[in-house]
């Protein structure tokens, strides 16, 4: 369990009034079960991913009761295998090969220009932040969790990491089967999101450790009294039943403690104040009486240094209504652990998610798109399994006056099955020769309706020959395969684009926590040096009060940009447009740190009247001395040559 509570430094609130929680917990129910259809078609179409594709309910044909079967029992029954072939997974791995390897880059744009450096140096604290936390795995199966249900959901907070001892940015997938929020969305960027809540299953301890605070731990152990103290194991591990039998109120393992954790958007009056002196407008927690206690004092300030009451500036105030972010840690008993306002500067809950495609509020997946192809195609491969295995294979007619008095049946059909038997008979007049049937039991346009269905799947997922990487046909131009890639690749581009929206609404969270809980300057572990060195240190001082934008960009990991990258630098230095240090800050070569490091460390020598070329990586020397000649032109003009 992750809860940030431990970083709120505002006030605390313990909450006694069991009645309120009871209330808002059956509130939160009542929004759990109105996704009971959302969590149903979710779980199908992770089944099916998977592979469990026989697992639908139908009536059992054999009872004259309303009793239903699984169809994997009701093939079996029948005498068959329930094969299948799972064509979902390759194409959603093929998808999410895609996003591998088109990796994209969130960076930071202030609106004023004089701010470069220090969007930079965001932008770089961002970055970091997400390499610590592994974003890169996270993002991948998040996507994939967008291709199985249509909702990627994580959580972005601020907490103590235990293994590098110190707070940071942490964030987390969280299933969709523990989510609830008002399911009456309608708008695509949730703006009429007003509750959203987590379901959370942890031990004793961990809410100890994080309410301790705000809760004695003999209040808290006395609640979760009734729980068990030794350990429930289930009968197997790793898999999902506990995620697909969960319940609102009671945990699945009963050695855990059920806690609920619920935002929810509410109405209150705040006072807004202008500040002549500064030009500022503040919401501010003071009541109008005190700030007119506060322009009082500035008047008395204002007369003893002789300025007239028309010239002192007095602050102007007037309440008006804000919607505010409030959080609750509810148990199922209806008491509240903890309970206030947003702790973040983003002023909302911690979650970033997308409901796609929201259409008049329903939301569903690709892989819910191909699941009645996937269907029909292991449909086509047990037809032809079945008559496959009920047609004539080899078959041996022998006539029985034709098998020899000093053989019987078994030993004849020996001999005819071994290499260059040999089987001595008399032939009888009419008497037929023993003959052999074989049948070509599919040519009935089974294979042709396969091949159309796999063909169909590929045309719903978008998902083609040319994107998969499968070999064209004899004599295709290299141009046409090129275009055939890059229009499969547009079926699937409002997938790409929805879920970069959702990196947007995350990172701008993630940058909002990063500003408001870096309290201290801190280097940037990032990998490169295609930044300045002023924003490799994130400096507070630096950050505060920057207006900027997030976007989110097409990086430049891949091979195509980093090759671009290389070849038009070395134009230029070629060209001697740039010199070699304005080469190596930009390059993207293994050894150009090292290199960079190394001429400006023996440009100092140089200064101080030392020479020598000991400082030039060995690994230069060893591809200079290999022959590569772009190695020997660094190396020559590192040296001066």
């Amino acid at each position: 369990m992750t809860q940030e509570i431990e970083l709120i430094k505002e006030a605390e609130v313990v909450s006694e009034d069991v009645d309120e929680g009871v209330h808002l917990l059956e509130k939160c129910r009542f929004y759990w079960d109105s996704l009971q259809d959302f969590r149903d078609r979710r779980k199908r179409s992770r089944k099916y991913y998977r592979g469990d594709q026989w697992s639908d309910q139908v009536r059992d044909p054999s009872e004259t009761s309303t009793t239903y079967i699984t169809e994997e029992d009701y093939i079996k029954d029948q005498g068959r295998v329930p094969l299948k072939q799972n064509i979902i997974r390759q194409i959603v791995k093929n998808l999410i090969g895609q996003y591998r390897a088109n990796p994209t880059k969130t960076q930071v744009i202030a609106r004023a220009k004089e701010d470069g450096t220090v969007s930079e140096m965001l932008s770089n604290a961002l970055q970091a932040a997400k390499k610590v936390n592994v974003c890169d795995e996270l993002d991948a199966r998040l996507w994939e969790e967008f291709a199985i249900s249509g909702a990627p959901i994580q959580k972005v907070s601020y907490r103590y990491w235990h293994t590098r001892n110190l707070e940071d940015l942490y964030l987390e997938n969280v299933n969709p089967n523990r989510i609830f929020f008002n399911s009456d969305l309608s708008d695509v960027r949730l703006h009429d999101l007003r509750l959203i809540g987590e379901v959370i299953d942890t031990t004793l301890d961990d809410i100890i450790v994080n309410f301790a605070r705000y809760s004695s731990p003999e209040r808290i152990k006395a609640i979760y009294s009734g729980r068990l103290t030794q350990v429930s194991v289930t009968e197997q591990g790793l898999e999902s039943s506990k995620l697909d039998d969960l319940s609102f109120y009671i945990p699945i393992e009963k050695d855990k403690c059920r806690l609920f954790e619920i935002w929810e958007q509410r109405a209150e009056k705040r006072v807004l104040v202008h500040d002549p002196m500064d030009g500022s407008y503040e919401v501010v927690t003071y009541s109008l009486d005190e700030i007119a206690q506060m322009n009082t004092q500035r008047l008395i300030t204002g007369r003893a240094q002789g300025f007239p009451d028309q010239d002192i500036p007095l602050l102007e105030a007037r309440e008006h209504w804000e919607k505010i972010w409030y959080v609750r840690f509810v148990t199922p008993t209806g008491h509240v652990l903890y309970e206030g306002e947003s702790p973040y500067a983003h002023e909302s809950h911690p979650y970033a998610l997308t409901l796609y495609p929201l259409v008049d509020g329903e939301v569903f997946s690709l892989v819910e798109d191909i699941i009645d192809q996937q269907r029909y195609i292991n449909r086509l491969i047990i037809m032809m399994d079945f008559i496959i295995s009920a047609s004539a294979k080899g078959v041996l007619l022998v006539p029985e006056d034709s098998i020899p008095d000093d053989m019987d049946i078994e030993d004849f059909a020996d001999e005819w099955a071994r290499f260059n038997g040999v089987i001595k008979y008399k032939p009888k007049p009419g008497i037929d020769a023993p003959q052999q049937v074989a049948v070509n039991s599919i040519n009935i346009g089974i294979q042709e309706m396969l091949a159309f269905q796999l063909k169909f799947i590929q045309e719903v997922s978008g998902v083609h020959e040319a994107i998969m990487g499968e070999d064209p046909k004899s004599g295709t131009p290299a141009s046409l395969y090129a275009q055939s890639a890059q229009n499969s690749s547009l079926n699937n581009l409002d997938y790409m684009e929805a879920f970069r929206s959702f990196k947007q609404t995350r990172d701008m969270k993630a940058l909002k926590v990063i500003t408001q809980f870096y309290n201290e300057k801190r280097y940037l572990a990032i990998a490169g040096n295609i930044y300045r060195e002023e924003a490799a240190v994130y400096d507070p001082e630096r950050a505060k009060d920057l207006d900027y934008d997030v976007v989110v960009t097409e990086g430049m990991n891949t091979p195509v940009y980093r090759t671009l990258i290389e070849d038009t630098l070395k134009s230029l230095l070629e060209a001697q447009a740039i010199d070699i240090e304005l080469y190596l800050e930009h390059s993207t070569l293994p050894f150009a740190d090292k290199l960079l490091q190394a001429i400006r460390q023996r440009k100092e020598e140089l200064a101080q009247g030392v020479a020598g070329n000991a400082s030039i990586p060995p690994e230069l020397m060893q591809q200079a001395q290999g022959g590569d000649p772009r190695a020997m032109q660094m190396l020559q003009q590192a040296v001066g040559g």
